[in-house]
């Protein structure tokens, strides 16, 4: 999938945006975040974000959601794309230090190989961020993740209620690709997802590598329903290789909706306009949502109201309504404060919810290719 923004007059949207500020605030336990800039951002500061790729259109959002971010805050906004390699990811956040940035925001293609940096930006002054995928060890001044263990489980969960209501018990064979395993995201996904299945003997998992490369999961799935034309269930931990799945599935003539005897159970994760769109149609049974939004608003007004500041960002629960989850811990971890975003399902109770990340970035104008 290219993942390229069609379409967009990007400097048009930001004005339609009008300086919104970012509306966060604490539960009782912590002190109100207000709206605008620091001091560091009010004078025009450059601010850095080292990105991992623009394969995904979750990755897309990122790079837009960040771009608001900070600009609503005051910074100049500047990015790289190290296209999937971690040694040019490496590379590139060094580069950014050496711009003396107000602070350098990444989201990790590998969980370990960047930690090092952290301790240079550290000595530096420059505030880390780090979002989507947490590094192994480090000191970051802020981390925003999601509950990638738990969110597989519920997909497993989903899958396994969705076998009884079809066979009266939990049994069938349920594909499961998985992404690369570099990434502790990719690990705890497909940790979580098989953990649950590992309960029921009946339930035959046929679990696969892709990479996290879409043409991959295509193969990966085509190559299944030949040797298994009867397959019941499939689960992809990103919406993007449950799109590169369906076509598979079309040429089997088993990409049908929700009550036909050839639907496969579908299960995904992250809740893209597109797995929105599929909930709604009957080809996606549900998706456990992952908000990019939250990443790049949260963790910019984090670095800005407290680490730009020295101040130590403090632990304890955050909410936001602005936000269909509301409310999420902020905890020590081994590489700094964390924030870990719940999981939760998007089904056709809840997907044409205006907080819904895929309904506020289709607002904005951006399109899935």
């Amino acid at each position: 999938m290219n993942d390229a923004i069609a379409g967009m007059n990007r400097r048009s949207l930001l004005k339609a945006a009008g300086g919104a500020a970012v509306a966060l605030g604490f539960a009782p336990a912590l002190a109100a975040c207000g709206a605008g800039g620091s001091s560091g951002g009010s004078g025009g500061s450059t601010a850095s974000y080292v990105n991992k790729n623009l394969n995904f259109f979750f990755y897309t959002v990122l790079v837009e959601t960040l771009e608001r971010a900070y600009k609503d805050a005051g910074y100049a906004f500047e990015t790289t794309d190290a296209k999937g390699d971690a040694g040019i990811q490496f590379n590139q956040w060094k580069s950014a230090l050496l711009k003396k940035p107000a602070f350098v925001i990444a989201n990790p293609i590998d969980s370990e190989n960047l930690v090092p940096l952290t301790e240079q930006s550290k000595a530096k002054g420059v505030p880390v961020g780090i979002i989507d995928v947490p590094l192994t060890g480090g000191s970051a001044d802020f981390t925003i993740a999601f509950d990638n263990r738990r969110g597989g489980e519920m997909a497993a969960e989903k899958t396994v209620e969705l076998l009884i209501a079809k066979y009266g018990r939990a049994e069938g064979t349920v594909l499961n690709v998985y992404g690369s395993l570099s990434a502790s995201v990719w690990r705890d996904r497909k940790e979580g997802f098989e953990s649950v299945l590992k309960k029921h003997p009946d339930i035959q998992v046929i679990s696969r590598p892709t990479d996290t490369l879409q043409e991959k999961a295509r193969a990966v799935a085509g190559a299944t329903l030949s040797e298994y034309p009867k397959l019941d269930a499939a689960h992809a931990p990103t919406d993007s290789l449950t799109q590169a799945m369906l076509p598979a599935f079309k040429s089997a003539g088993r990409l049908a909706p929700v009550g036909d005897d050839k639907h496969i159970i579908l299960t995904s994760i992250d809740g893209n306009p597109s797995a929105l769109s599929w909930v709604a149609d009957g080809t996606l049974d549900a998706s456990v949502s992952q908000d990019p939004v939250a990443y790049g608003q949260i963790c910019v007004e984090m670095l800005d109201k407290y680490s730009v500041k020295g101040k130590a960002i403090p632990m304890g629960d955050y909410t936001n309504d602005k936000y269909v989850w509301k409310t999420a811990p902020v905890v020590k971890s081994d590489a700094g404060p964390r924030m870990v975003l719940p999981p939760y399902f998007i089904d056709k109770t809840n997907a044409s919810d205006k907080r819904q990340w895929a309904n506020v970035v289709t607002s904005w104008g951006l399109k899935e290719n």
